[in-house]
């Protein structure tokens, strides 16, 4: 696949060199010989979330027994704790927006907007940096995660037209660059048994142990796993009893899952899973 460098306006520093080129994705059935670390039909903790959280829309791990979530439409990070059970702390970012993802890097919240927009700032800080990504025209992303291999974010495209479609964009800490970095394609989701019509990725992130990417569909409710250079390695459908509307998903440096769902009527919640080594 040929790399690319989107035009970019950066409040936060200059574009520096170009990343590498990144593979041509694999094609192929499912790797058959792989297992699926977490048992989705039990969870081993269910945390009701409060109304604040009502459509949350994006969660990411913050520090022990803490995770920080974003809901649509509402400029604030909510720190909620596991133990607790509970939002112990919430700070705003200003405005309101569509906001669909979030996530901690290196001290640093990133939070992400459905039209690919940005926003960059410490926990509880008045200095808010904004960067305009410039995705093609009608391209909506609806995840963000964090490749610690390659210091990129991910931006999981959930509509587009053309060459963005079913695509995941990255934007490069170091560089400050956004590129194209995978992207599927219908014969390979059929080869999975997945209707392309239902592949609308809602949440991304970066296993910490193994690097495979996990893609979340709230629309197709299912959670797909594939390598960085788009090869398919794992596809299971999620219970829709279980997973009223998927629209989050995060890791805990020891493997542990999470996944997040709006309340669709009722109390969002977030689902814990163990990892089985």
């Amino acid at each position: 696949m040929n790399r690319f460098v989107i035009g970019l306006l950066v409040l936060l520093a200059g574009c520096g060199p170009s990343a590498k080129q990144t593979d041509k994705p694999e094609t192929g059935t499912l790797d058959a010989v792989f297992k699926l670390p977490y048992q989705l039909s039990k969870p081993d903790e269910n945390y009701t979330l409060p109304k604040e959280l009502k459509e949350i829309s994006g969660l990411t791990y913050y520090k022990d027994d803490q995770l920080l979530c974003v809901q649509d439409e509402e400029a604030v990070v909510y720190v909620f704790d596991t133990k607790k059970g509970n939002v112990v702390k919430d700070f705003g970012f200003g405005g309101y927006g569509d906001f669909e993802g979030i996530e901690y890097v290196n001290d640093e919240v990133y939070v992400l907007e459905s039209n690919g927009t940005l926003f960059r700032f410490k926990p509880e800080s008045t200095k808010i940096g904004r960067t305009k990504t410039d995705l093609p025209k009608k391209t909506e992303v609806e995840g963000l995660g964090y490749n610690p291999k390659t210091k990129r974010l991910l931006i999981a495209v959930k509509n587009g037209e053309g060459s963005s479609d079913k695509a995941v964009y990255s934007f490069d800490l170091l560089n400050r660059a956004v590129f194209k970095d995978m992207s599927l394609n219908d014969e390979q989701l059929k080869g999975a048994g997945i209707d392309p019509k239902t592949y609308k990725p809602s949440g991304i992130a970066v296993h910490p142990i193994t690097g495979e990417w996990y893609i979340l569909t709230s629309a197709g409710k299912r959670l797909l796993i594939t390598s960085r250079q788009a090869k398919i390695i794992y596809s299971e459908s999620l219970d829709p009893k279980a997973f009223r509307q998927p629209e989050g998903i995060c890791f805990a440096p020891n493997g542990d899952l999470y996944i997040a769902s709006e309340g669709d009527g009722k109390k969002g919640y977030i689902l814990k899973f163990r990892y089985q080594k």
